[in-house]
């Protein structure tokens, strides 16, 4: 079975099919937006003034970005609700010390409701919203030859390092996650062989 086919498989256990084609489109749009964010001359970018391809590189796949996010966002929090991914605004914190127990003695926390991955999956989803609409002022900032564009910028790029942060944090838990999976469904298959 082929890499994506068992991302796919591995993802088909906790997310229903709207939701892993969503979750994989950011994800592709995440990384475009990494590669492209250092094509961006900030140098010819002002009131009037025409962006360089490379801005526009980044720009146009932002506002895709913008656009699945916001359903990716709509759908997740319909499908699980705000106390899946925020569960401490409640005062639940039941499932996520049970979590750190797990951590402490060295082992990986499955995915439930209210728990640490899925706390993680919700600020992730508050992160990746606070770096698009930072983006998002930028360039209306920049068309409207406003004099904040540049502390826009400045915010959208700390931000973007929290992403990165993140994108390496929860893909690496993932595919950790995944590894594990994929070596347990392993030894069961050959146990029954």
């Amino acid at each position: 079975m082929g890499f994506v086919k068992r991302i796919w498989a591995y993802l088909a256990r906790t997310q229903p099919v709207p939701i892993r084609v969503l979750h994989l489109m950011v994800i592709l749009l995440v990384v475009s937006q990494l590669i492209t964010s250092n094509l961006v001359r900030l140098d010819q970018v002002g009131y009037g003034a025409a962006f360089s391809w490379g801005t526009w590189a980044h720009i146009l796949p932002g506002l895709t970005l913008a656009a699945i996010m916001t359903i990716f966002v709509l759908v997740e929090l319909f499908c699980r609700g705000l106390k899946d991914f925020y569960p401490y605004l409640w005062g639940n914190l039941a499932q996520l010390k049970s979590d750190v127990k797990q951590l402490a003695r060295l082992k990986l926390p499955a995915a439930e409701p209210g728990g640490l991955p899925a706390v993680v999956q919700g600020l992730g989803l508050v992160l990746l919203c606070l770096t698009l609409l930072s983006g998002l002022a930028w360039y209306l900032l920049v068309q409207s030859n406003a004099g904040t564009a540049h502390a826009a910028v400045a915010v959208h790029e700390a931000l973007t390092g929290l992403v990165v942060v993140y994108v390496i944090g929860h893909g690496g838990m993932g595919l950790l996650h995944m590894l594990l999976w994929l070596r347990s469904t392993k030894s069961v298959t050959t146990d029954a062989a």
